[in-house]
């Protein structure tokens, strides 16, 4: 996982992206409660949809479900 400083360095367009993913799984390994995770679920799969407009979110959301 990077860290905040090597996400710092990455160009402008990766840069949010890459943030809101740090944010997301970070989320995920520490354990913070459900309200909050989905917050940044929904940031995370925002940017992805900035990022990448070609593909659906309907898709990633099926594709990250956790287990």
């Amino acid at each position: 996982m990077m860290t905040n400083r090597e996400i710092d360095l990455l160009p402008q367009g990766d840069r949010a992206v890459t943030q809101a993913s740090h944010d997301y799984y970070r989320a995920l390994l520490v354990g913070v409660p459900t309200g909050e995770r989905q917050r940044l679920r929904r940031a995370w799969l925002h940017e992805m949809q900035r990022r990448w407009p070609d593909t659906s979110v309907g898709s990633l959301a099926e594709a990250t479900q956790p287990c």
